[in-house]
């Protein structure tokens, strides 16, 4: 269960007050943004990980309710993240990113999104949720006098994959079935990118129009 709690990003009951006192706010208009703009995504971490902490129930939230199992703080005080992608994660999931300080938007700070070509000003406060998996994404440098800080959650694809192998590793599960269940199994993975994609919100399902 250690090994899985580290594995995971889970937290003990132990969780430090000022995070829960700080960002626990933060976090609640994180995932009413994501339930928002990509209900069907959002639906899917709900059922997945209520059933993980079903199975589990010695395992805590981070955040009340919360559907990311990790959360990373980043105290800079001028914090640059390199282009990178977050390859761990769930492929079509969402990785939400906020940024804190004090800092000029306009001359620093900016988050960059490789993938589309986009350099955005993200001023302090700014939260995106995009993701993180599979977009290369960076942020420019803050001048030296000035504080950038950031606070991402995120949620690990093994923990999805774990569920769905009926809460064991692959062999061991794939061991269990019969023939005609392995090719079953086989038959739904490889439609799993169509899975996510179906997942991912458009301006209709959202019920969101442009003005």
């Amino acid at each position: 269960m250690e090994s899985f709690k580290r594995i995971a990003g889970f937290s003990s009951c132990k969780c430090l007050c000022y995070s829960l006192a700080f960002t626990a706010p933060l976090t609640f208009i994180e995932q009413a943004v994501m339930a928002s703009w990509a209900p069907e995504l959002y639906d899917h971490y709900v059922t997945t990980l209520g059933k993980l902490y079903k199975k589990n129930p010695g395992l805590k939230r981070n955040f009340p309710s919360s559907i990311f199992t990790a959360a990373t703080y980043n105290f800079g005080p001028q914090t640059t993240c390199y282009k990178h992608t977050d390859f761990a994660n769930l492929p079509f999931g969402w990785c939400s990113v906020t940024a804190l300080g004090s800092y000029d938007p306009t001359k620093g700070g900016h988050l960059i999104l490789w993938d589309f070509h986009l350099v955005i000003e993200f001023p302090p406060g700014s939260t995106i949720l995009i993701p993180s998996a599979i977009v290369a994404h960076s942020n420019t440098a803050v001048s030296t006098h000035e504080t950038r800080y950031s606070f991402a959650q995120y949620t690990a694809g093994a923990l999805f994959r774990w569920v769905a192998n009926d809460h064991q590793k692959a062999a061991v599960y794939l061991k269990s079935l019969s023939e005609e269940e392995t090719r079953e199994v086989k038959v739904k993975n490889k439609a799993r990118f169509q899975l996510g994609l179906s997942l991912f919100p458009t301006l209709k399902k959202a019920g969101h129009e442009v003005l």
